[in-house]
């Protein structure tokens, strides 16, 4: 049985009840007038079925249409989406577009003088940074210059600050700074590729 008949029986069961026990308690008072006492005891019955009716599916629908929300919505899951290669694919591909840098990397520099792989180092730097800050705003994650003695309160970003060397105890701790880190402060990346497209650097062929 649902709600809406749940509603609608109990009172017109009640209504019938009473009507009963009535023509019982009036029985003397109500000879031959059974007929007409039961017509009209029915017919504010339907009456009220038919107002208990209209009244109760707003709610009705409702709890039904939450509960049809709740259902369709997706379950919860503590295991992350998989990464999509997509934003790395794009970063890498500008990187060797400015800098040339996958050609460097996979090159054998065994072969070359020390000289020749700082000229080629050069221009990778240059053309590297260049499509970083196309990209890229960087921030230090601390502003103190390098070398310098800080102090690391308690409370710190473990995930900001790392700590190193000779660590015991509990914070404040006192050390060198090695590295300032850095952290992002704007990225705004290119177009972005379709997720099929694995070609990060195209082949050149120049026709003659």
């Amino acid at each position: 049985m649902n709600r809406t008949s749940s509603l609608v029986l109990v009172p017109v069961g009640l209504n019938l009840i009473m009507l009963v026990t009535l023509y019982v308690v009036l029985g003397d008072a109500l000879q031959g007038q059974a007929l007409p006492f039961f017509g009209i005891g029915v017919v504010f019955t339907l009456i009220l079925a038919g107002v208990l009716v209209a009244a109760v599916p707003t709610a009705t629908d409702e709890t039904a249409a939450a509960a049809a929300a709740e259902a369709a919505a997706p379950e919860a899951s503590d295991t992350p989406e998989p990464a999509s290669p997509a934003a790395a694919l794009q970063v890498l591909s500008l990187l060797q577009r400015k800098g040339r840098l996958l050609d460097f990397l996979k090159e054998d520099i065994q072969q070359y003088q020390d000289a020749q792989i700082g000229a080629a180092v050069r221009t990778v730097h240059e053309g590297c940074k260049e499509a970083l800050d196309e990209i890229l705003e960087l921030q230090p994650v601390m502003e103190e210059a390098e070398g310098s003695t800080v102090t690391v309160e308690s409370g710190f970003d473990a995930e900001a600050i790392r700590l190193i060397g000779n660590v015991q105890g509990d914070p404040p701790f006192t050390g060198a700074l090695r590295h300032r880190g850095w952290r992002v402060a704007r990225i705004d990346l290119p177009a972005r590729m379709k997720e099929t497209d694995d070609v990060v650097a195209a082949a050149e062929v120049e026709v003659s």
